[in-house]
């Protein structure tokens, strides 16, 4: 074979190679496997039910309609045994008789089908879920029931995951029981059902009367400071600094003693309105509010004054002179000089 045919037939074999790498780079993936990253990136937060919550009893709504105050914080971490998309979840719920916290660890994969992602929930049943033992935990450490998963497909700006018909189903509280329950993800809020039906006469056990889902919104955390008394004006009265609070802004509450002995509590909440409440057929939009409380000597909670500005706002403030409070998204040591 001549030289020149050699490297005809080399270049051809590299041409070849390089063909087919590029196919191979270039090639489709499923949709089900692009939702999997967008929703690992959506996922994690601090979601609040705050607005529903205070509504319902605004509303005056029976109680058995009612939503109790409930809470999620949704992580990222890094447990191997459980995949590539693992997420610690944490729900806290305000009930009368306290507050209760439950652990799970969340996983997302691709599938079943093409255009579908699927998450798996493990339970603590007892107990927390400490970050020390994260690295070596494993998926037989928690409690998972087959059928319980949620399989998700994407429906305009958010995902809708839905357990399938009757198929979870275990025993709680002395009785066999199964759920048929639902959760709604999008950037901004958290939906999701808690619903338990014997498995004897389907009757429904757990959730509101109603069967309204929980509405938790995702939260911003804000770098907050109280000064009391609330000098302005460049006045040079002295004044101590109350600092280092962080509020989130759907209902979050900060109580503190100042040098006066009085208990005061700074509130931050992000108001989604659940009803009109304007003259003359307007509507009220949503509002970013600052209050500033005090817990008397009896127990009870005297109301002194709240600020509000628009719901997407980065900072707010308010003095009402015996006090200053002052909130932002970037705290005092991050913010850049400006004109």
């Amino acid at each position: 074979m001549s030289t020149r045919a050699s490297c005809v037939i080399l270049a051809t074999i590299a041409l070849g190679a390089f063909a087919s790498s590029a196919l191979a780079q270039g090639q489709d993936s499923t949709p089900g496997e692009r939702y999997l990253r967008v929703m690992a990136e959506m996922l994690p937060g601090h979601y609040d039910n705050a607005n529903q919550h205070y509504f319902d009893g605004r509303r005056r709504l029976p109680a058995e309609d009612r939503h109790e105050r409930v809470s999620a914080t949704i992580r990222r971490i890094d447990t191997p045994a459980f995949g590539r998309y693992v997420f610690l979840w944490v729900n806290q719920t305000e009930a009368a008789a306290g507050s209760q916290r439950t652990w799970r660890i969340a996983t997302l994969e691709a599938g079943p089908g093409a255009e579908e992602v699927t998450m798996r929930f493990y339970l603590r049943m007892q107990g927390e879920i400490a970050d020390s033992e994260l690295p070596a935990l494993k998926p037989a450490d928690l409690r998972s029931t087959s059928g319980c998963e949620y399989v998700f497909v994407r429906r305009a700006e958010h995902f809708v995951g839905r357990q399938r018909p009757r198929a979870c189903q275990f025993e709680w509280e002395g009785q066999a029981v199964y759920t048929d329950n639902e959760i709604q993800l999008s950037r901004a809020e958290l939906w999701f059902n808690d619903h338990k039906f014997t498995l004897a006469t389907g009757r429904r056990i757990t959730g509101t009367a109603s069967g309204e889902p929980y509405w938790l919104e995702r939260s911003r955390t804000f770098h907050c400071y109280a000064d009391v008394p609330g000098v302005g004006g460049g006045v040079a009265t002295p004044f101590q600094r109350y600092d280092g609070i962080n509020l989130h802004d759907k209902g979050d509450t900060h109580w503190f003693r100042v040098a006066t002995g009085q208990e005061i509590g700074l509130g931050l909440r992000a108001v989604t309105w659940h009803v009109l409440n304007e003259a003359s057929d307007d509507f009220n939009r949503n509002s970013l509010v600052l209050s500033v409380s005090e817990r008397l000597a009896d127990g009870s909670v005297k109301e002194h004054g709240y600020a509000f500005t628009d719901p997407h706002a980065e900072r707010i403030a308010i003095n009402l002179k015996w006090i200053l409070a002052n909130c932002a998204i970037t705290s005092r040591r991050d913010a850049r000089p400006e004109m």
